[in-house]
């Protein structure tokens, strides 16, 4: 999976024509990916978060606000539906590791890389160290 690329890993954005996709952002750190979602006017009764094979998949819905029977809209700008967002996250990571935050219509995911996804340092030794090394093995 190409890391550098964050974009790539919004792989998927299901919804009917016209219907609400919440806008994504993906942040790759050191030890983490960080997800934000914005979600706004949802509760986190509104939200479910799972993972599936290699997917983080996000699905909602936005519902339209109730109107009185004696009022109808005749112009509507905002984006209602259900809707399902999918991120491809690396094999290997904890479910129980991922944290999700849900401030002012802002959904926040941090799923904490696989250590085999981590970098790891190799000290690079010198010739006479190895000799010595394969010497005292001998």
């Amino acid at each position: 999976m190409l890391w550098s690329d964050p974009f790539a890993l919004l792989t998927s954005q299901l919804s009917r024509p016209g219907g609400f996709v919440p806008a994504g952002d993906v942040a790759v750190g050191e030890d983490d990916l960080v997800l934000t979602f914005d979600v706004p006017g949802l509760t986190s009764d509104d939200l479910s978060v799972e993972i599936q094979d290699d997917f983080l998949v996000l699905r909602g819905e936005r519902k339209r606000p109730n109107v009185d029977g004696n009022t109808s809209f005749v112009h509507v700008e905002r984006p209602f539906g259900a809707f399902e967002r999918r991120v491809r996250v690396p094999r290997g990571i904890n479910p129980d590791r991922i944290t999700a935050s849900l401030n002012d219509g802002v959904l926040s995911l941090i799923v904490s890389k696989p250590e085999r996804m981590k970098p790891k340092a190799i000290a690079i030794g010198t010739g006479t160290e190895q000799r010595e090394l394969e010497t005292a093995t001998a």
